[in-house]
């Protein structure tokens, strides 16, 4: 992922067609501000988001129904390190 500050971003807007090949991480005063990503990949993550937000949402009630343990994530770094990503 290329970095780039949100000063820099302002004075070179072309930089934004890099993001269609690479994401563009948007710093402003040294920390993350905002990812800049083509808009495909960005449906893709959504529809994935969802699918999964589904998944688990359809375990936990079978879960419940069967009176079973339901595993929960509290952050989004344990639930991405499960899935592998």
């Amino acid at each position: 992922m290329q970095m780039i500050t949100a000063s820099d971003l302002k004075q070179n807007s072309v930089r934004l067609q890099d993001a269609l090949r690479e994401d563009l991480l948007v710093t402003k005063r040294d920390k993350p501000f905002v990812v800049v990503m083509d808009y495909e990949k960005y449906k893709l993550i959504e529809q994935y988001i969802y699918k999964i937000a589904n998944d688990e949402t359809y375990r936990a009630m079978e879960n419940l129904e069967n009176d079973k343990e339901i595993e929960t994530y509290h952050s989004k770094n344990a639930l991405f390190k499960d899935l592998g990503l």
